[in-house]
């Protein structure tokens, strides 16, 4: 649903008149794009640390019966294999079948003790142990997914990434067709009702697997909703202010939850402390109206004036007398609707799409899979997860500072050819024992600049198209970025199941690629952007490819609505 700029300029004038930097957006801001944000960001991501798999092995019956501990017990009764770091580790998967414990307590084997090959070796017989260091209970450790069931925790991310795809469009359309306000609360209790039920389903796996979608479907429309509200009633100069705030919300979110696990330790109690809470905003429901100008565009002038009349009440402003006459020429305003099949109607625009979209594709593919890899890192999990999680803010704001200095396209450019350099980086060091910090430190500056990717992908989403087509074009880039991700989960298991390089080898390939694509972008800064598809069709065509352009930022350049997640 497209609304012309002549629309657009009456309404403008509207919120002018009614306050459109007053308490009221104050007041929204700070409870639904920052409070709300900052609860909302953690079911989106609790599954990562709920879903971790602990160091695991065998569990071979009677060593309560000697007086061994747990590494000569190993050694006793576990053979060694390769592992995914290339060294000699004990089997998580097999054992010796020749253990013999007499009543006395005495250990008797009746092969040679060590790693003979001559034992014979079988699967797990009586389940597994776990490493508690970390972790009391998760989903794997409670349902034994490792092993033969191990593909069960990918295929959760995956089903999880695929709910959030589809439910994408679902939402967006839904949000479009019944209002902001109703999808942003049906969001809130699909994705609460979805985690929880999570903690009594795990046992049957197929119920466990709907869940999953369930509570990540609505997950984007909980971002999406209250910004787009606030973008629709607030002062255009306040975009990158607002989103700041969601910025700042989502990156909080994250720092806490890494806190939150490793105080519970226990999977159930974490899945509830962090999805229940955003739940208790269903109580706010009267802070959260409709959004005028969707009403107005909807053909429902009466109930945008009651909105308006309720704004202008809390701003300490009163309504211009042909506020009612001026939402019902809106109202009986035709709207011009472009669909996706406008992104093919010239080269040069399909093109850009085609570039931009592999870009925001890379960048959040790169996001996911540091995401879920966390566990598969040395050192503490949470700490690890709370580095990565804290340098999000900070790239934002650098990347911010980068585009408006060195340009969008040189900015993303770069920043994803050091991002592939620190990736083989990691290939080159991370078998090497010792040098568990360097990956860490690694990983976390990958994050670090992949933030400032996601960021600059996201901006070049909003002026490389012309505002008729803009959140279609944006659309596009963010489902075909979300339907890459599905692959997350599988590089991460190449990593777990074969060999710890394979996911930085992957990543370190695709964002070489990506910087290739990005360069091929046109510039969007201090140039006359879009205004039309016409001008779409045809943007970039007189740029030459070794072009730099002034450091001074576009007046006509829009800010970003919201940091890409």
């Amino acid at each position: 649903m497209t609304v012309s700029h002549e629309d657009d300029d009456i309404f403008d004038e509207i919120m002018e008149a009614v306050g459109n930097r007053g308490k009221f957006q104050t007041q929204f801001n700070l409870t639904f794009n920052l409070a709300f944000v900052l609860l909302a960001a953690m079911p989106f991501l609790n599954l990562v640390l709920a879903m971790a798999v602990p160091e695991h092995w065998c569990h071979v019956p009677g060593r309560e019966h000697t007086n061994l501990t747990m590494q000569q017990w190993k050694e006793l009764t576990l053979p060694k294999e390769e592992g995914n770091m290339e060294m000699l580790t004990f089997s998580k998967c097999k054992m010796y079948a020749d253990v013999n414990i007499t009543t006395l307590g005495s250990l008797a084997i009746e092969r040679p003790l060590g790693n003979d090959s001559t034992r014979e070796i079988v699967a797990c017989q009586s389940g597994w142990d776990y490493d508690n260091t970390w972790y009391t209970r998760t989903a794997p450790s409670q349902e034994n997914w490792v092993c033969d069931h191990s593909l069960r925790v990918t295929n959760t991310f995956v089903f999880q990434q695929v709910g959030l795809v589809v439910g994408t469009f679902i939402f967006g359309n839904l949000g479009d067709m019944i209002g902001r306000r109703p999808t942003f609360f049906i969001s809130i209790a699909s994705t609460a009702l979805g985690r929880c039920l999570l903690t009594v389903s795990s046992g049957i796996f197929p119920l466990f697997l709907t869940l999953a979608i369930v509570g990540s479907g609505a997950e984007s429309a909980l971002f999406q909703a209250p910004l787009a509200l606030s973008m629709e009633v607030s002062d255009s100069s306040k975009r990158a202010h607002i989103a700041m705030l969601q910025c700042l919300g989502w990156t909080t979110g994250m720092c806490l939850m890494p806190m939150i696990a490793w105080a519970t330790g226990d999977w159930i109690t974490f899945i509830f402390i962090t999805s229940l809470p955003c739940a208790s905003f269903l109580f706010l429901h009267r802070l959260f109206p409709e959004s005028p100008r969707w009403l107005a565009a909807r053909g429902r002038a009466d109930d945008a004036l009651v909105v308006l009349r309720r704004i202008a009440r809390q701003n300490g402003t009163q309504l211009p007398h042909d506020t009612a006459s001026k939402l019902a020429t809106l109202a009986a305003r035709k709207e011009t609707v472009y669909g996706v099949a406008s992104l093919f109607t010239g080269w040069r625009l399909l093109r850009n799409t085609i570039f931009l979209a592999c870009c925001r594709m890379i960048g959040v593919l790169t996001y996911y899979t540091m995401v879920l890899n966390v566990s598969n890192m040395s050192g503490n999990p949470f700490l690890n997860f709370l580095y990565q999680s804290l340098v999000e803010l900070p790239g934002f704001v650098l990347g911010r500072y980068l585009g408006d200095r060195l340009g969008r396209r040189w900015t993303a450019t770069a920043v994803l050819l050091v991002v592939s350099v620190c990736n083989f980086l990691i290939v080159a060091t991370v078998t090497t024992p010792g040098l568990g910090w360097l990956t860490v430190a690694t990983v976390v500056v990958i994050r670090f600049l992949n933030t400032i990717v996601n960021y600059i992908g996201y901006l070049q989403g909003m002026e490389l198209y012309p505002t008729c087509i803009r959140q279609t074009g944006s659309s596009v880039g963010h489902v075909a970025a979300g339907a890459l991700a599905i692959l997350g989960p599988y590089v991460v298991y190449l990593g777990t199941e074969n060999d710890v390089r394979y996911p930085y080898a992957i990543l370190g390939a695709i964002t070489a690629l990506g910087a290739v694509l990005a360069s091929l972008l046109p510039e969007t800064l201090n140039q006359r952007l879009p205004e039309t598809l016409q001008d779409a069709q045809t943007f970039g065509r007189d740029q030459r490819y070794w072009s730099w352009t002034g450091r001074k930022r576009s007046a006509a350049a829009p800010e970003p609505l919201y940091p890409a997640k």
